[in-house]
């Protein structure tokens, strides 16, 4: 189970790639599931590097949200 939730992940995080690449910003929450996901695998299977790794890449998710989220507000 843990394989297949971990393909998922990796998959998820491809396709937030490739929806960053169209500059959209539902990559972000893409990247918080992926990462969330990651982040807990890891952690369950006491990766704490990787874990770690993947709560800065969540923590990343969630600030670059933010900054597309204001910078939508500044358009004219």
């Amino acid at each position: 189970m843990i394989e297949l939730i971990s393909a998922i992940t990796g998959i998820l995080a491809v396709a937030g790639v490739i929806l960053n690449n169209y500059r959209l910003r539902v990559c972000f929450l893409i990247w918080f599931v992926s990462n969330a996901a990651s982040a807990g695998i890891h952690l369950y299977s006491g990766l704490w590097s990787m874990a770690g790794r993947d709560i800065i890449f969540l923590c990343l998710a969630v600030h670059g949200w933010i900054i597309w989220s204001r910078k939508r507000r500044v358009k004219p």
